[in-house]
């Protein structure tokens, strides 16, 4: 089945956020009636968070401790983040409106976004250097002030790796200022004697979400409500644009030669879709929008039911972004993403509102000078305060999470140094926190033959052949009884499995020593050839753990076949065993996929 369908097994995660999703557009149709103030798509992140940190989630088998450990609804929230999100992304190609946009505000438009969204990404990332955060998160803001809130937010989180954590942060506090702007535009703009153009051209290029956008506009009035959505549609069609940018921005070469980079990482192939369907509205717009005809009516009910199925696709994703959102980390860290989101929500709104106010008083000399200005200032700031990724001994140091590819940067950087060993390893193996999109190349890596499990070489030393390598193991799959040839440090990092260790009690006898059972988080350690142990994956979901490997040393790696197929493994129990070479496969991952 094609990666993109969901399987039985994915129904029930995808089911509960479809669930929220909908419960949280009937709510906002009948108790909040479509107020701006709680649109749907924070809604359903605040129903997902309520149902998360609240009883429900132990009465429905939700498990909330953070690793997904036996988690039912796992691997259904994971498909809808991704597929779903994916798909609600290529049919907004369709959304955007072609019918208002006018040549003379559109060029107007187009000048001040010039200036205001580079201003924009230098401040939210100076802002979040400043405040500590990570740079996945900078990037999460900037866009997200910059196009159009949660649409953009959810779209680049992927394409930058970055934490669902992190895109629930993001998305609530760019919402925030929206609701800042609900309540200061229109006495602001009244105040400064704005006119109807400047005042819906205001409301179009600097509301973070396009609800409030429009709803701000319509304070000031009808047309102005029109001017602010057609503003609104030119940033977001900038989406695609920004979202291959980023992705070419973020970009990371392969380290040593060990990884290839697919096109698709630095292109993602949703984007295309994206911008295919953008054409196909440009191409049915001037073909089907005869007033009166039937095809005007065809093609108006086409776009109001993919209307509708973005509209639900994006309010699912949000209710599975909710439903990662812990409270205790919401209050850790939510106030400094506020205030980074707040900061370049500031410069977009203060820029934007400068510029119009010198345009509309024949100053455009003046305005096009702040412009530069504010640009040039904010890229001084951000040469000199931006997040850096190269601080990765700091974040080992502090205790901060890294991310796989962190963690490959990290390893490089010590490998060269020669300050790597299992120690270090251990430390930044209980830190690791895979981002969105990680693991993927190892859960569609091929399955090796005879154990039925997935193995991928994320990292390997250039300097002592250490490695790091990540194994999941499908639901059922028992591995030979083994030992190896090298020792490692292993963490897992979600699923659960049961190990059973033997010690030798004869050249071909084996005694079974203890039986334990691993869930996630979990840290495990074996020794060459010493270690002797089976690994059975007895739970009905997948379990995936990374594993730093040491240089292979002298000592085979052996595997024991019992001559009884059926002989006990009860603690004490031995076993009569033929003993042969043993051999792994290598499989190098690939870290753009």
């Amino acid at each position: 089945m094609p990666a993109w369908l969901p399987s039985q097994r994915e129904f029930r995660g995808l089911g509960l956020a479809l669930t929220l999703a909908l419960v949280a557009l009937f709510l906002v149709r009948t108790v909040f009636r479509g107020s701006p103030w709680a649109p749907d798509i924070v809604v359903a992140i605040g129903l997902g968070a309520l149902v998360l940190n609240s009883r429900v989630a132990r009465w429905i088998g939700l498990n909330v401790a953070g690793g997904r450990e036996g988690d039912p609804y796992e691997r259904g929230l994971r498909f809808t983040g991704k597929w779903v999100l994916r798909l609600a992304i290529i049919l907004m190609g369709l959304k955007v409106r072609t019918d208002i946009l006018e040549a003379q505000l559109l060029l107007q438009v187009l000048l001040v976004l010039l200036f205001t969204l580079p201003a924009t990404f230098f401040v939210a990332h100076t802002a979040a250097g400043l405040l500590g955060l990570r740079r996945e998160m900078a990037d999460l803001v900037a866009i997200g002030t910059m196009v159009c809130g949660a649409s953009a937010i959810n779209a680049l989180a992927p394409t930058v790796f970055a934490h669902r954590r992190d895109q629930g942060l993001a998305v609530t506090a760019i919402f925030l200022f929206s609701v800042v702007a609900l309540l200061t535009f229109l006495p602001l703009g009244t105040a400064l004697g704005l006119d109807t153009e400047s005042a819906g051209l205001w409301a179009g290029v600097a509301v973070n979400d396009l609800s409030s956008s429009v709803a701000v506009g319509s304070q000031f009035g009808e047309q102005e409500s029109l001017i602010a959505t057609m503003a609104k549609a030119t940033r977001i069609l900038l989406l695609g644009p920004l979202l291959i940018g980023f992705s070419l921005l973020r970009r990371r070469a392969p380290a040593e030669g060990r990884a290839r980079l697919r096109l698709a990482a630095h292109l993602p192939l949703f984007v295309i879709g994206y911008f295919l369907l953008f054409g196909l509205r440009l191409l049915g717009d001037s073909f089907f929008l005869t007033e009166g005809t039937p095809s005007e009516v065809a093609w108006m009910a086409v776009l109001d039911a993919n209307d509708l199925v973005v509209n639900i696709a994006i309010v699912t994703v949000c209710a599975t972004i909710g439903l990662q959102i812990h409270i205790r980390t919401l209050l850790e860290v939510g106030w400094r993403t506020a205030v980074a989101a707040g900061a370049a929500w500031g410069t977009l709104a203060a820029l934007s509102l400068g510029m119009l106010f010198a345009f509309l008083h024949d100053a455009t000399v003046i305005g096009l000078t702040a412009g530069f200005g504010t640009v040039g200032l904010g890229f001084v700031l951000f040469r000199r305060w931006a997040p850096r990724p190269i601080s990765l001994r700091a974040r080992l140091d502090g205790g901060e999470p890294l991310s796989v590819r962190e963690m490959v940067e990290l390893f490089d950087l010590l490998d060269r140094d020669g300050a790597l060993d299992a120690g270090v390893a251990r430390r930044a193996l209980a830190r690791v926190e895979p981002a969105i999109g990680e693991l993927v190349p190892l859960r569609q890596s091929t399955i090796q033959g005879g154990i039925n499990y997935r193995r991928l070489t994320f990292w390997r030393s250039a300097q002592q052949g250490s490695s790091l390598v990540g194994i999941l193991w499908t639901p059922g799959t028992t591995a030979h009884i083994h030992s190896h040839d090298y020792s490692a440090v292993c963490r897992r990092i979600e699923g659960t499995v049961e190990i059973t260790e033997f010690e030798r009690a004869a050249e071909e006898s084996l005694r079974v020593v203890r039986r334990s059972r691993l869930g996630a988080s979990s840290m495990t350690e074996f020794s060459e050839a010493e270690t002797i142990h089976v690994v059975r994956n007895a739970g009905a979901h997948d379990a995936i753990d990374l594993h730093y490997c040491e240089p292979r040393g002298s000592r085979r790696a052996e595997r024991f076949i019992p001559r009884d197929a059926n002989a006990p493994l009860a603690p004490g129990e031995k076993l009569a065993v033929d003993v042969v070479d043993d051999s792994l496969p290598v499989v190098d991952a690939e870290l753009g996929a």
